[in-house]
């Protein structure tokens, strides 16, 4: 159970965003202000959260006097839908337009017949800062509420064909999750409750750029996968790149991934995105191996997806096998994630500018001439 320290969101008529609420704070919230017993309640929560409601009155099996009286009380927050983009392997990135007027990116990533993997972003932009990351660019705009983080998950899960359905939740998309812990634990509960997305703890992983204080937090309150975003052998090198390491040093970090508590079977995913001429030599394999020494780990490779107004190039292929065939001389278990939606800037750390990579793309005609949400091909564009 997640400690609520942030407020209730309202929107201007003063209605509770309910959406935001975990079941157990919807629970006293609605005995509180409609009636005491959960039964009704219960129907009402799973009506917003497996039903996919858009309005009270299309709840069954409430009566009509109190679901206006919740009307007058409560509103659903749904994203508005402003921009699909698809790759032409078959990962679609979607833009999500805020009530405040921001915009969120999520990206599907399907695998094979049954796998499909959603990338959650957790707040407009970011505060990390890191080098090689486009939505770090943006700055920090503002925290996701936990609605706006769970609709993701919510709303793509909804637009899959019939007999398909959302098989893991990653949260490595715009933002770090961490510097987002309440909201961002509400949501995981929204996502992993019975009632509500019925996820399971090993089908959702939560990344970090390595806050390490809110990691140990964070493994006391929900029983999640961890990844780390590593990049790095040294206190110089990762400093380079990624800011974060002035407060929290690679040493830190290291220390505090050995002491997070595991269940039996799991394992820490450390994301090693690599650099050619800077993090990819058989050194810095023999490093990252003695860093992670002792740790239940594996290591997921990760080739650079080049940015044009940036110097960094992604290492070439036989580099990356070579970096791999280190690894697993060393008895580290390793893999190289495949690049997917990079035509559509869907790719790890292309997130945060979407709206403007599809007006320089020219994609934004069908867009402005839909009534809902137009879909774009990096296929068709290219």
């Amino acid at each position: 159970m997640s400690r609520r320290s942030h407020p209730l969101h309202r929107d201007a008529q003063g209605r509770l965003d309910v959406k935001s609420l975990t079941w157990t704070q919807f629970q006293a919230w609605w005995d509180a202000h409609l009636e005491p017993g959960h039964g009704r309640a219960l129907k009402v929560y799973k009506a917003l959260w497996q039903d996919g409601i858009t309005a009270f009155d299309q709840v069954r099996g409430v009566a009509a006097p109190v679901l206006r009286e919740l009307d007058a009380l409560a509103w659903i927050a749904m994203l508005e839908p402003a921009l699909v983009l698809r790759s032409e392997d078959g990962t679609t990135k979607f833009l999500w337009r805020l009530a405040d007027g921001y915009t969120i990116e999520s990206v599907l990533i399907p695998d094979g017949d049954r796998k499909r993997t959603l990338c959650v972003s957790s707040q407009v932009g970011c505060a990390m800062a890191c080098t090689f990351c486009l939505t770090g660019d943006l700055g920090l705009k503002r925290h996701l509420k936990a609605s706006e983080i769970a609709n993701q998950a919510l709303q793509v899960g909804r637009l899959l064909p019939e007999g398909e359905r959302l098989t893991n939740l990653v949260f490595m998309g715009m933002g770090e999750p961490l510097h987002n812990l309440d909201h961002l634990t509400d949501a995981l509960e929204l996502c992993l409750h019975d009632e509500g997305l019925h996820f399971g703890h090993r089908k959702v992983t939560v990344s970090t750029v390595g806050l390490v204080p809110r990691m140990a937090e964070l493994a006391a309150r929900l029983p999640v996968n961890l990844a780390v975003s590593l990049n790095a052998t040294t206190q110089d090198q990762r400093a380079a790149i990624m800011p974060i390491t002035a407060r929290h040093s690679l040493h830190e970090l290291v220390e505090a991934c050995r002491a997070f508590p595991l269940p039996p079977g799991k394992r820490i995913t450390f994301e090693y995105v690599m650099f050619a001429g800077f993090n990819d030599t058989p050194d810095d394999a023999a490093r990252l191996a003695d860093l992670l020494r002792g740790i239940p780990a594996k290591v997921n490779l990760i080739p650079y997806n080049a940015n044009p107004d940036r110097a960094l190039r992604p290492p070439s292929d036989a580099v990356v096998r070579g970096f791999k065939a280190d690894l697993h001389a060393r008895g580290v278990s390793c893999t190289v994630r495949v690049t997917r939606g990079q035509d559509v800037s869907a790719a790890c750390g292309q997130l945060g500018k979407a709206w403007d990579q599809a007006a320089d793309r020219g994609w934004l005609d069908a867009a402005r001439r839909a009534a809902g949400c137009a879909v774009a091909s990096g296929a068709a564009a290219s």
